[in-house]
């Protein structure tokens, strides 16, 4: 692949690979995310099924946690 035609065409070699690892940072927090949303999915119908365990609400309280640092993310990069 050549970095003198299209979209890259006037980027150096240093600055396409830094444009290329946040593209693949960018890439897992979103695949993080829906792994943390299918988890907190099936703890919100266990909870609803009645299981009201502490254990349960603990994950529960941790993954939301874990959600919340993903939106901060930029945030927590420009500080």
């Amino acid at each position: 692949m050549s970095l003198s035609k299209g979209r890259h065409q006037d980027m150096t070699l240093a600055e396409f690979e830094a444009q290329c690892e946040a593209e693949e940072a960018t890439f897992l927090r979103e695949l993080e995310w829906r792994q943390i949303t299918r988890k907190l999915e099936a703890l919100y119908g266990a909870v609803r099924a009645g299981d009201g365990s502490v254990r349960t609400r603990e994950h529960i309280g941790r993954l939301e946690a874990l959600q919340q640092a993903l939106m901060d993310f930029p945030k927590a990069l420009a500080a």
